[in-house]
Formats: structure tokens, sequence, C-alpha cells
């Protein structure tokens, strides 16, 4: 994500008296290992759903965040092709 694509974000949101930073951490996102947690799956295994467009998520630096409400790719893939894991 851009600084300008966040900028357009927050005022598209009406997110501008909205506390987006708590205790150095984005308020509503997880990282990458909350997220490995909350699927139970690997960190290796979250990067590889990012990587593949199945999980949305923010590259910061070297790090990734997702939405803690995010739902587990698992479902969608399964409910677009029929095929269960």
């Amino acid at each position: 994500m851009t600084g300008k694509e966040l900028i357009l974000y927050i005022l598209q949101n009406n997110l501008e008296n909205t506390v987006v930073l708590e205790d150095g951490f984005f308020v509503g996102f997880m990282n990458e290992e909350e997220a490995a947690l909350k699927f139970g799956v690997g960190v290796a295994t979250i990067r590889a759903w990012y990587s593949c467009k199945w999980l949305k998520g923010t590259k910061i630096g070297d790090s990734l965040y997702f939405r803690k409400d995010a739902a587990d790719p698992r479902i969608t893939i399964k409910m677009e092709t029929g095929y269960e894991q």
C-alpha cells in the first residue's frame, strides 16, 4: 500500500479522527504470526496465501499485516472450486 492509497482509504472511510495506532500497532490488524495462529497454519503458509492473493494483506517493510476479521481463505477456495483440501 502506498502512502497515497492510505490517505485515500482514510478519507473515503471517514477515518480522519479515528485512532489507528495503539501500543505501536495498527488497530484492527494482525501480523503474520497472529494470522497463522488464527487459521491454524504456519507463517510460511500465510505468506504463500498472501503471494497467491488468497489472503488480502498489506506489506510494510518485511512484515505482512491482515485485517483481524479476515476470512479463512480455505473456505473461499472450497466455495469457488468445489475442491476440498
